[in-house]
């Protein structure tokens, strides 16, 4: 009876945590696809999955927002309250 308590406990602290850092990176995952998706069809057009090349770029830009996640997010959140400002 104790060890399954302690069992319980143990498993619930552990998990938690572990709960967590999957929670953030599916967030972290979920921004970059569609930040990915509308840097493409802003600079390589609305169709840019239709032309081999540019949707060949779509994992790197990917890679490269998970790399500097924390950045980009600062710098949208920095420039959208600059815009809030000028109104």
């Amino acid at each position: 009876m104790i060890s399954k308590r302690i069992f319980i406990i143990l498993f619930l602290t552990i998990a938690n945590p572990l709960y967590a850092v999957a929670t953030k990176l599916t967030e972290e995952k979920t921004y970059c696809l569609r930040w990915a998706d509308r840097f493409l069809s802003i600079k390589d057009g609305a169709n840019y999955r239709e032309n081999k090349i540019s949707s060949a770029k779509f994992p790197m830009y990917v890679d490269l927002c998970l790399k500097h996640y924390e950045e980009l997010r600062n710098m949208y959140k920095k420039k959208n309250q600059g815009e809030l400002k000028n109104y």
